[in-house]
């Protein structure tokens, strides 16, 4: 029987697996940061799935998912996405998993309607965004989950959303369009590293969660595309986005918390979120948009660190009578503006509701918003903050902010109704509702000087190495599982010695060159023996199958012999007779003293 496959094999310290830890390997290496590193890998290769753009893998993603599901008590698992295009329609997650993307892999939202099924409107918001009634479900989709991360090596989340944008504009549209991913009443979020491109409408809608982190998302949409909002966290608690690169035909963030009596009802507000390090182009809206649908309250939002190019406005707060509920303690600082339409922008009078059973009495409560140390150029109109009359916007605070005014700048530059506050160090000179205190005043606007727990949530160091070539099988997942073998001879007279570790998931099933299938096996072998260890000039490396091959030519003294459970690719296609030669691998090796904690790589010669 001819090897066809690649065998290879990982020394490790000590007797316990790091989970989440960096190795060094030839082999292609997947890193990544995530609030928990998983135990148990799968590539989606695995169950079917073929990346050519055009097949189907909606039934492939979900039955790897449903698959990986089983390891949530057991350390967790992640789906790895290789190099591909991979079509799919909509699939839901599960709790203690992580989604990979890697480096040129696209997951590509089908435009086949089927492919999504309906589910109910949110209830804090009574109906569809776009239609009354129920709302296609999301591309990604995950409901009452804990731990769960979204991320990869710059992979691409592509919506096609064309052709849901031209049935939206032709009023073709009976349902609420999908949203590219969307995570409902779960804890412990993570989405990061990610490009997402052309979405059906939002893009990434957290709601009813806590302690989600966004961050290194890029965002890319056709500026005239409709209702493509970058983030919107909805309803939502201790939330950190940050490092995020974002172009949209709507808001680039938009902090949300249901819409008018169904929102004052279910009474959850978006609170303690963080946002900083953000870039937006969005000529048609806001940078940061709080509302308009914010009736279960919105609270101690801290943005800083803003690049905003090309866009209506910087932050914008949008309300109305009959959203009841409070925007209130709201902190943005070192905010950098380019070619702007508005700087502050406040509208009261954001018409749109769900219905008429809304309560036009439920009057919003508007207050404690702080801006400062801003610096905008090239803007049309600094201003435009129009409160409630009955129900002024009170306790704005803006202070050392500096506009520069576009050549064709509106004759009235600060537009003032129903607000009340203070000014200290802007130009051009604010409104008389601003309390102007000139250079004099006591103090600048606040900013928070305390931590949100969402700040204090380190991301650990996780891997999984894939992408090692053998036969015709490119995307192999490897994966560490933390049973330690006894040495055979493993132990030196000095006490120089290894502790090796089982290495499962070697190869994969497919097919070989000839389309007929592999087998894969499990058997025990002696591995290697290696020159002296002490001098670490290590030269070969000779991994045992069938019987022991001693490779003296290389000198080699004092052998190391150890077991190793591995798995081996077979190819059924060969007689059983044919003689073979020892295989050998184009990679590395890692070795640990257990004594000295040294570190050790082994390149292994080719074939």
């Amino acid at each position: 029987m001819k090897i066809l496959s690649i065998f290879v094999l990982f020394g490790l310290l000590g007797l316990k697996v790091p989970e989440c830890r960096s190795l060094k390997t030839l082999g292609s290496q997947l890193e990544y940061q995530a609030i928990n590193c998983r135990k148990h890998s799968a590539s989606l290769t695995d169950f079917g799935a073929v990346g050519d753009g055009t097949t189907v893998n909606t039934k492939a993603f979900q039955a790897a998912i449903n698959h990986l599901s089983q390891f949530s008590s057991d350390g967790g698992a992640q789906l790895i996405v290789p190099p591909g295009k991979w079509l799919t329609g909509s699939f839901n997650l599960t709790s203690h998993f992580t989604l990979y993307l890697q480096k040129d892999a696209t997951i590509l939202g089908s435009v086949d309607e089927s492919e999504y099924p309906i589910i109910d409107p949110l209830p804090s918001y009574g109906r569809g965004r776009d239609a009354p009634g129920g709302r296609y479900i999301s591309l990604i989709f995950g409901t009452n989950l804990t731990d769960v991360v979204i991320t990869g090596d710059n992979g691409t989340i592509d919506g096609q959303g064309e052709h849901w944008w031209g049935k939206f504009h032709q009023k073709k549209i009976k349902n609420t369009r999908p949203y590219l991913i969307e995570i409902l009443y779960s804890d412990q979020v993570q989405i990061s590293n990610l490009t997402l491109v052309n979405s059906p409408s939002w893009n990434v809608h957290p709601t009813y969660c806590s302690n989600v982190i966004i961050q290194g998302i890029t965002i890319l949409a056709p500026v005239n595309s409709p209702n493509t909002d970058g983030i919107d966290p909805d309803s939502c608690n201790n939330v950190r986005i940050e490092d995020c690169y974002i172009v949209s035909g709507d808001d680039c963030i938009a902090v949300k918390s249901g819409w008018d009596e169904y929102g004052i009802a279910f009474g959850m507000p978006t609170q303690h979120l963080i946002i900083r390090r953000l870039t937006c182009i969005s000529p048609t809206s806001a940078v940061i948009a709080l509302g308009s649908e914010m009736s279960g309250g919105i609270q101690d939002v801290r943005a800083e660190d803003i690049v905003a190019i090309n866009s209506e406005s910087g932050v914008r707060i949008k309300t109305a009578p009959g959203r009841g509920a409070y925007v209130k303690d709201i902190y943005v600082r070192r905010m950098n503006m380019n070619t702007m339409k508005y700087v502050f922008w406040m509208t009261g009078s954001y018409g749109q509701h769900p219905d008429e059973k809304y309560d036009p009495k439920a009057l919003p409560d508007v207050h404690g918003i702080n801006w400062m140390d801003m610096t905008a150029e090239n803007v049309t109109i600094p201003a435009k903050l129009e409160g409630i009359n009955g129900d002024p916007f009170t306790g704005i605070c803006i202070s050392n902010v500096t506009i520069g005014l576009s050549p064709k700048p509106k004759k009235v530059q600060w537009n003032c109704t129903d607000i009340q506050g203070v000014a200290r160090d802007v130009t051009p000179p604010p409104c008389d509702l601003l309390s102007d205190q000139g250079s004099t005043g006591s103090k600048s606007c606040s900013f928070p000087t305390d931590r949100l727990p969402i700040d204090d949530v380190q991301l650990k160091i996780c891997f999984v190495i894939s992408s090692l070539v053998f036969a015709n099988q490119p995307s192999t997942i490897w994966t560490f599982e933390a049973d330690v073998l006894n040495y055979s001879k493993g132990i030196k007279k000095d006490g120089f010695g290894f502790t090796l570790v089982n290495f499962m998931r070697l190869c994969q099933t497919g097919k070989n060159l000839h389309d007929e299938p592999f087998v894969l096996t499990s058997q025990v072998e002696q591995v290697f023996y290696v020159k002296d260890p002490i001098d670490i000039d290590w030269n070969a490396v000779v991994i045992k199958t069938r019987e022991l091959y001693d490779m003296h030519e290389n000198g080699l003294e004092d052998d190391i012999e150890a077991n190793l459970q591995s798995i081996s690719c077979y190819d059924q296609s060969m007689d059983d007779d044919i003689s073979w030669d020892r295989p050998c691998v184009d990679s590395t090796i890692v070795l640990l003293d257990n004594e000295e904690n040294h570190q050790v790589d082994i390149e292994l010669e080719e074939c």
